[in-house]
């Protein structure tokens, strides 16, 4: 299976500007999206900064055109903003407290009133409550005998049944097409975003644990992520690491969408990034980071074809990325790197050099390798501020491998040649290796695998500094097989480098 990329791309042309929402009506200067559904093209979104119900509809030249469903805008209170109320009626004039997310039930669509603790429903007769009591608590019954705390994600499964997080009763919910509501799955820690993939099986955003699950036959089972206790009882830290499925780390994850290939999306909510989980590995889809500085707030998920759609509560703007299948056209499906190619891209370890080429035999100078290796332990901690305090002479400020120069001089991963970095040289496979070596060393990674390189009939062209960084990486099969070469003093490739890389990350775990 080919591994696929994402790239972000900023919102609907309708929906970008604050103009686009005030030359329509001027309450709704600002918005906030927190959960959408997608209907026959159409994207119904919840705002809870306006606590109102938006349909955008329509693909022409002209955009999409917003029209509101449900829910009035409320006073103003003191900070400026729109307070919610709770007020059943007709659609327009019906008030929301807090609309998490929008899902179909019946034949109309369920809103979760989160701090309501209600789910309300809206059809063609107006806005009623469907389930729920209006005071926090946990029971069982029908309609407004059960009670929620502070419900949110909803998916509506294959029979028509309304399933919600019950997020501080840490559970999931049913609400049945006759009003009866029963507990579904218990034991999480502030479950939030749920959906259904093609499967069958109900995946949840545990967010308070960091975690993401899946409800499979009625069995719980974590996919990704782990638990981190904090010293407070019941509290998990986050963290931001990509990698294996059993290593890789959340921070208060919010938002979840399945693919059409079954690949599962991931709104990272407090890492104000997108992440993907497919093939047994989280990956970075996208993530805010210096300049760019979207998600700042990601939630909801959709996918629609290649499209995903990103509801964030704090971009004022609804977000979408484009997720189709990823394919170089310099790079053979037959070829010996073409996996280890699409991988390195899928784990942001390399981009294409445009055009939809890879470039696979291009040369690979120093900087270019750095910045690679900075790109990998960005997969180990996605929090590592890639800098240092070296500064080489030769590497002019704001270069664009200035900070990854430092950072690889302070952690001990690069030398430097004569007091110089001599970032455009080309780097060598042996040199390589060494700087990959140095670095498993800093992470802390097992560094014990050897092999000896008699085998090799180019083994003495090995330098004596790189001769223990080669028997390493023989050893622990990263690079060499009984019928190739070594060839320590050939200039590494962009194709080879990320086979290298990939299986460097694959060895160490990571």
């Amino acid at each position: 299976m080919k591994l696929k990329t994402i790239a972000l791309i900023l919102a609907f042309a309708m929906l970008c500007s604050v103009g686009a929402f005030a030359a329509q009506e001027p309450d709704y200067a600002l918005a906030s999206y927190s959960g959408i559904y997608i209907e026959d093209g159409d994207l119904m979104i919840t705002d809870c900064y306006n606590n109102v119900i938006w349909r955008a509809c329509g693909h022409g030249d002209d955009g999409y055109v917003i029209e509101r469903l449900a829910g009035k805008v409320g006073i103003t209170g003191l900070d400026g903003a729109p307070m919610g109320f709770y007020s059943d009626g007709k659609a327009l004039e019906a008030g929301f407290v807090s609309p998490w997310t929008i899902a179909p039930y019946k034949k109309g669509y369920a809103v979760s009133d989160t701090e309501a603790n209600v789910i309300r429903y809206i059809s063609a007769d107006g806005v009623v409550t469907a389930a729920g009591s209006g005071v926090a608590g946990m029971s069982n019954g029908y309609a407004y005998a059960a009670k929620f705390s502070r419900p949110t994600g909803l998916a509506t499964d294959r029979w028509g049944n309304l399933m919600i997080a019950d997020t501080d009763n840490g559970c999931i919910r049913v609400l049945g097409r006759t009003g009866e509501v029963y507990t579904f799955v218990s034991g999480l820690v502030e479950p939030t975003g749920i959906c259904w993939g093609s499967d069958g099986v109900l995946y949840v955003a545990e967010t308070g644990a960091n975690r993401i699950c899946a409800v499979r036959n009625g069995v719980l089972e974590v996919v990704a992520g782990r638990k981190i206790a904090a010293e407070d009882e019941e509290v998990y830290i986050g963290g931001y690491a990509d990698g294996p499925v059993e290593k890789a780390q959340f921070d208060h994850p919010q938002g979840i969408a399945v693919g059409a290939d079954g690949a599962i999306y991931v709104a990272d909510t407090n890492n104000a990034a997108i992440r993907k989980i497919a093939d047994g590995r989280v990956t970075t889809v996208t993530a805010a980071s210096g300049l760019d500085a979207l998600p700042i707030s990601p939630r909801g998920l959709a996918v629609e074809g290649n499209t995903l759609f990103v509801c964030d509560t704090g971009a004022l703007t609804l977000l979408h990325c484009d997720i189709s299948p990823l394919v170089y056209s310099d790079v053979p499906e037959d070829a010996a790197y073409a996996e280890a190619v699409y991988a390195a891209t899928q784990r942001k370890l390399v981009d294409g050099v445009g055009n939809g080429l890879f470039a696979p035999d291009a040369q690979l100078n120093r900087a270019m390798f750095v910045t690679m290796l900075a790109r990998v332990q960005r997969n180990v901690d996605g929090t590592t501020v890639i800098d240092g305090a070296a500064q080489f002479p030769d590497v002019a400020a704001g270069v664009w491998y200035d900070a990854t120069s430092r950072w690889a001089a302070d952690a001990g991963i690069v030398l430097g040649i004569n007091g110089k970095f001599c970032g455009s040289e080309a780097i060598t496979r042996e040199q390589l290796i060494t700087m990959l070596y140095r670095y498993a060393q800093m992470r802390g990674f097992d560094c014990s695998a050897f092999a000896a390189l008699d085998a090799y009939a180019d083994a003495a062209a090995v330098a004596e500094y790189a001769l223990a960084p080669m028997q390493w990486a023989v050893g622990a099969g990263i690079i060499g097989d009984a019928d190739s070469a070594l060839a320590p003093k050939a200039v590494a490739t962009r194709a080879e480098t990320a086979q290298i890389l990939v299986a460097f990350m694959d060895a160490m775990g990571i």
